[in-house]
């Protein structure tokens, strides 16, 4: 296992960050691939509100769009790879 690998095994926040509970429950939708209008009906909040969060996520992954949010997010052990729809690890919301 190269350095750069080793750097992306981690079950903690990154970098200091961790999740609220409603990122959480963003980025779970946004892996199970709803749009920002569906998970803004289902979390009662504004389709703005979806997308800013989905930006302030990205830009800490440094992920430029939503799939590379998801798979950033699996490959940081943010997301479990032993359910579906996708949950986060625990350890990882504040």
């Amino acid at each position: 296992m190269d350095n750069d690998q080793k750097g992306c095994e981690v079950s903690q926040p990154v970098g200091g960050w961790a999740l609220s509970s409603v990122q959480a429950r963003i980025l779970e939708g946004v892996a199970a691939g709803f749009s920002s209008g569906r998970l803004s009906r289902e979390l009662h909040l504004s389709s703005k509100t979806i997308d800013y969060h989905v930006r302030v996520m990205s830009d800490k992954l440094q992920a430029p769009n939503r799939v590379s949010l998801v798979s950033r997010a699996f490959v940081l052990q943010i997301l479990r790879t032993d359910s579906w729809p996708p949950r986060i690890a625990s350890e990882t919301v504040d």
